[in-house]
């Protein structure tokens, strides 16, 4: 059956405001911002930010046609970031009177995780009735992101996100979810994530958080020994794989089909369930089920010479993963196309110009390029060397 869209890419969006610091020197984080001091700036990128705009964005340009769905103010930041979607995917955002433009400011400081001062404004009123569900069962693949940056996606135990996955998964759609890590001081910080998401993925298709998110969620204990051990740092640099392996079959016997887990710049973990959990995506997008299923596999991530900023490379990595799938590439192809687009996406300072269709990306796999190599693989894994990926 012929669908209008590839993809509905609806959720979290905002204008992504980043200055770049002109030094390159490496400072301790309380040296960077201390009160009183002048830190130069050597020009800035003012980008869409968010799934919609990350992830909706980067299929497009990987040569998908999307559809997105969000919320935006008649406000400055509005007309900015409406213009920015309309030139990206040839669509338009009817604005909102009665909201504000949800916008971002990004601070990528040479060491360190980039740091992310946050507005979610009009992203709060969000919900499942600013989807026409008429719209998204003319495409093959709904993807959600960010329900913690959303109010009423987790207010009342995240009954309307529930509601929303629900309906689009009982269309027939390809559904996933990415999701966003909560303000622990904020009310979402309070929520049950746990219980949510084991009522939302039966519904989700492809589960596609962090390793950070994951943890939060699924672990609160072994988050909080890497965030401490971490110290500051990158959180990825303190992962211990066989912690991340049992997320993968928690997040499977709560019901999705396919749980990957974003490792930054190690790379990615995926674990697949059965092939007949898989039917439903054979169906839809041409995938081979048997090949798919019940896999357990980490693809290291492609090593970046020059990079810009890792701004996005999560969600553009989940860009590429969808888009292999999308193609019904084998289940190795979407680990691979994740983490190239992922790579690619770092060597700018805004989330998608680096990056370029899908054959391309496949040339670029093709060459193998230098990967991250490290010993996060402390989990039983083995190198399969015909698919050129770790296997369990």
């Amino acid at each position: 059956m012929h669908k209008t869209y590839d993809a509905v890419v609806a959720g979290h969006i905002c204008l992504d405001i980043s200055p770049i610091i002109a030094s390159d020197k490496m400072h301790a984080l309380d040296e960077w911002f201390t009160p009183g001091r002048l830190i130069n700036l050597s020009g800035v990128t003012v980008s869409g930010g968010g799934v919609v705009a990350n992830t909706g964005f980067a299929l497009k340009k990987l040569g998908f046609s999307v559809l997105p769905v969000t919320s935006l103010g008649d406000d400055v930041f509005g007309r900015v970031l409406g213009g920015i979607i309309e030139t990206h995917t040839g669509k338009k955002i009817a604005p909102n009177p009665t909201i504000r433009t949800s916008y971002s400011l990004i601070f990528a400081v040479k060491g360190f995780d980039r740091m992310i001062f946050h507005d979610p404004a009009g992203n709060n009123t969000f919900s499942t009735k600013d989807i026409s569900l008429k719209a998204v069962g003319q495409a093959r693949l709904f993807h959600f992101g960010y329900p913690p940056l959303m109010r009423n996606m987790y207010v009342n135990g995240g009954e309307d996100l529930v509601r929303m996955y629900r309906s689009v998964y009982d269309l027939g759609v390809v559904t996933s979810l990415d999701m966003s890590l909560p303000d622990v001081d904020s009310e979402v910080g309070q929520v049950d994530w746990l219980s949510m998401m084991a009522k939302t993925l039966p519904f989700v298709d492809f589960f596609l958080p962090s390793a950070e998110e994951a943890l939060y969620i699924f672990d609160r204990v072994e988050y909080q020994r890497v965030k401490e051990a971490a110290n500051g740092r990158d959180f990825t640099t303190m992962l211990d794989m066989k912690k991340i392996c049992a997320l993968g079959q928690r997040m499977l016997d709560m019901g999705c089909a396919a749980a990957g887990v974003k490792c930054g710049d190690k790379g990615l973990y995926l674990k697949t369930a059965s092939d007949k959990r898989l039917a439903r995506l054979e169906s839809v997008l041409g995938i081979d089920a048997h090949e798919w299923a019940d896999r357990e596999l980490f693809e290291e991530a492609y090593h970046v010479a020059d990079l810009k900023s890792a701004l996005a490379a999560g969600d553009t990595a989940i860009a590429g993963f969808l888009g292999a799938a999308l193609r019904g590439e084998s289940v190795f192809a979407a680990v691979k196309a994740a983490c190239m687009a992922g790579a690619l996406c770092c060597t700018r300072y805004d989330a998608i110009s680096g990056l370029c269709g899908m054959d391309d990306l496949k040339e670029k796999i093709k060459k193998q390029p230098e990967k991250n190599r490290d010993d996060v693989l402390t989990a039983d894994f083995w190198f399969d060397a015909e698919k050129k990926t770790w296997v369990k």
